[in-house]
Parts: C-alpha cells; structure tokens; sequence
C-alpha cells in the first residue's frame, strides 16, 4: 500500500528523528546472516540447495549462516554464490571510517521499529535533502526544529521508508526534482548527476554530486555499509550488481557513499570490504 494515500494516525512520539554529522559511527544494517541470505536468494538458491552444492548436511549451511562454519566450507559456499570469502571473514570488523565533512548531515528518522536515513547536503544558500522517511511529519518537525532553510528535494525510490515524509515537507520544499538517468543539473556551487541504481526497487536513482571537498554518492537502498539492498530475484539482483559496479564501485576510491539505511561508507572500503563488491582472486 503505497502510504501517501488514505488516512494515518500519527503518534507524536514517533516522530522523534535525530541529526548526526557524516562522520558519526552507526551501526551497520546487515549482519552476516543477511549477507548469505540474500546472495542465495539472488542465485535462486536455497540452504538445501546450497548444501547439496558443497557436499555437506544443511545443519553445516545453517551454522554457516549464523557465523559457525569451518573455513573451507566458507570458501567453498562463498564461490558457489560469488561472493568474496575474505571479505567475509572480516565483516564483523567493519567500521566505515568517513571524515567530518561541513554541510553534510545524516537524519536517522523512525521507521516502525527500526530507523531510516536522510541526508542533508548544505552549501552556502542552497540545501539538499535525499529522502524523506517513513512517518509524515518527522522529517518535517526534525528540520523545522533547525530553521533549516528551503528545500530542493530529491527521491531514491519509491519505498515507503524514502517517501513517507513527502507531504509533510511540503512547505519546507521550494522544488522537488525528479531527474532522468544522464541528467545533471546544477543548484548553487553543487553539481548533481543522475544514474540507474534499479536493482533492489525499479525504478531506483542514484546522485553523484560535486562541489564539496569530496565527491559524494547519495546510494539509498542499493548499497550498504558491507552488503547490498535486498532483491526480489535472481534478474534484479544481478541487475543490482551490475549496476552498482558500473555506477559506483568504478567511481574513485575516496567518493563517501551515503546509504539508505546504516552509516556512510567510501568507495574504496567497499571494494575491500563489501562480500558482492570486492573483486575476486
């Protein structure tokens, strides 16, 4: 159900959002587990399946699933779905390190039990923000409490955590720009590019944007901190891939990701660090 539509009763106490700055730590949206799941969803695999593939008992894919396997079951199940085995091993140590970056801001507003992000963009008179969260009004009473000033607003996909807030910034927006693949536009000192992220939603936008000290890539759901947005099937999830491969992990190392859910990230930690976007040997 698409919740811009029809009538909604609004707690005030879920409206309660929080600003950290790009550099503040925050947890990361997927634990291993989450990582094996949805590569074997994207190769159309179940553990059974799996298991027979490696030779091994489903209880051995369960245990490696919740973080128990021996190494060369590891190794083994992470070729037969692609994913890079180190990169693995060293996901419970993943710490995205982003330096304090003036003018960006993450908003961790409440979606349900858990949270969501939007990001904030500000240089000199101009103010961007990617996203709008779940609930109504949080974005709104978030920013308003800031004297933020005019908004241009800018839309990832069109899931209900991204979208919620659309109507409730209404006053707080001066234009809501609904970009092609390939387009750019410029808005102040900030150059915004538009490119294809379709993968874990269609349609799904991603925004390269200059004018800072570094570049950023404003990502939503198609990449996190160590793994990937969640896919439907093995077509979008190979679509995801490939377009997160061309799009973003072939941008420059020091580009500073900003994810839909999680902390930021950087184009280089992600080549080493991510499972489905660190090159294999």
């Amino acid at each position: 159900m698409d919740i811009r539509q029809g009538p909604h009763v609004y707690d005030p106490m879920s409206l309660q959002g929080k600003i950290f700055r790009l550099a503040d730590p925050a947890p990361l949206e997927d634990d291993l587990s989450y990582v094996w799941r949805k590569a074997l969803r994207g190769q159309q695999l179940d553990a059974v399946q799996l298991a027979q593939r490696c030779g091994v008992e489903k209880t051995a894919i369960d245990a490696l699933i919740s973080g128990q396997a021996d190494s060369a079951l590891l190794d083994q199940a992470a070729d037969v779905l692609n994913l890079h085995a180190d990169a693995i091993r060293r996901h419970g140590d993943i710490r995205p390190v982003i330096p304090h970056l003036h003018g960006v801001s993450r908003l961790q507003l409440p979606f349900e039990q858990d949270s969501v992000n939007a990001w904030l963009i500000r240089d000199e008179d101009q103010t961007l923000l990617f996203d709008t969260g779940f609930e109504r009004d949080s974005a709104r009473v978030l920013l308003q409490s800031t004297g933020i000033a005019p908004l241009d607003l800018f839309i990832t996909h069109d899931h209900r955590d991204h979208v919620g807030g659309i109507l409730g910034l209404r006053p707080l927006v001066k234009k809501h720009h609904e970009m092609s693949y390939g387009q750019s536009l410029r808005i102040g000192g900030l150059d915004v590019k538009c490119f294809d992220l379709s993968g874990h939603c269609i349609p799904a936008y991603g925004y390269l944007i200059h004018g800072l000290s570094r570049p950023i890539c404003v990502v939503g759901d198609a990449l996190f901190a160590g793994s990937i947005g969640g896919c439907s099937d093995s077509f979008t999830y190979h679509m995801a891939l490939r377009n997160l491969r061309q799009h973003v992990i072939s941008l420059p190392d020091d580009t500073i990701l900003l994810t839909g859910h999680g902390p930021a990230t950087t184009v280089g930690q992600e080549k080493r660090s991510n499972p489905f976007l660190a090159a294999r040997a």
